[in-house]
Order: structure tokens, then C-alpha cells, then sequence
């Protein structure tokens, strides 16, 4: 049975409250990244972790920790978040840390396709600046009830 860890954005599970429904479904349902485990085999969510936040001057070091956590626990692959794949600059360093920290440790890029990946990085940069109507949070995004400054609106 594969053991599996999501290694989420720390800005869009605790500043926009997340509640990862689109990862959870997608794991459930066998799709997105996760239909290519063998259908016969019953994944084993083992945990669910954030990164710790942008590194800036601490580096990505501090993802090593973060990954430890759910190593500890048996894991056999870690998926990154879509959200995180999607949206962090650093993205490529944390998996760089992750694959020498963890060189048997499968690391997967996403949890879930999007409809519309211009859509939501639009849709998340409303609601990290919140210029529109506050608070406006992750699930306004998913429900596609966000609102959108109007010279941003054409383009969603």
C-alpha cells in the first residue's frame, strides 16, 4: 500500500483557509497525480503538511524538516500541493532540497489539475491583497464567487 505526504503552501492553507478539498478529492478518486498508483493497491494519506512559509533568508533548508516529519511516518512519495506547484518561487529548490535530503523518496509536481490556471493565480492574487471585498478566501476561488477588481475581470 503506497504511503503518501502533501507538502502544501503554507500562504494558501493558513492565510486563505484552504481546506486542500481538490487535493483530498483528487487522492480519493484516484485522479490528477494520483492515478498513477496501481488501482489495486489502497492509498495511505499518512499526513498532510505545510512548508513552513518562504524561506527568504533562512533558505530552503527549513523543507528538510518539514519533509522529516512525514519520512518519520513511512512515506514512500510526496506530493506537492498543485497550489504550490502553481504559485512558488522557490518550488524548484524545494524539490531539489527534498530529492538530495531524500533520495529514495518519490516527489510528485501537483495533486489536481486546474480548470483554469491563469483563472486562479488571478483569483489568489485577489485574495492575498484583498482589494476587492474583505475577507475573501480560498473557497470563494473554488466556488467561483471571488470578486475581482474590474480591469482585472475581463481576463477570469
Amino acid at each position: 500500500m503506497p504511503k503518501v505526504g502533501i507538502l502544501a503552501c503554507e500562504s494558501v492553507t493558513n492565510e486563505m483557509n484552504c481546506v486542500m478539498i481538490g487535493c483530498l478529492g483528487n487522492l480519493r478518486s484516484r485522479q490528477g497525480s494520483f492515478k498513477d498508483y496501481p488501482e489495486e493497491e489502497p492509498l495511505d494519506l499518512v499526513g498532510i503538511i505545510h512548508c513552513g512559509g518562504c524561506p527568504t533568508a533562512v533558505g530552503t533548508d527549513r523543507i528538510w524538516q518539514k519533509v522529516q516529519a512525514l519520512v518519520d511516518y513511512g512515506i514512500d512519495s510526496i506530493h506537492l500541493s498543485s497550489c504550490l506547484v502553481q504559485l512558488c518561487p522557490f518550488k524548484d529548490a524545494f524539490i531539489e532540497t527534498i530529492r538530495k535530503g531524500y533520495p529514495d523518496l518519490k516527489v510528485v509536481e501537483g495533486t489536481h489539475p486546474f480548470h483554469d490556471e491563469e483563472a486562479f493565480k488571478t483569483g489568489v492574487k485577489e485574495l492575498i491583497s484583498q482589494r476587492v471585498v474583505t475577507p475573501q478566501r480560498m473557497n470563494d476561488l473554488v466556488f467561483k464567487r471571488i470578486k475581482l477588481p474590474p480591469d482585472e475581470m475581463e481576463g477570469s
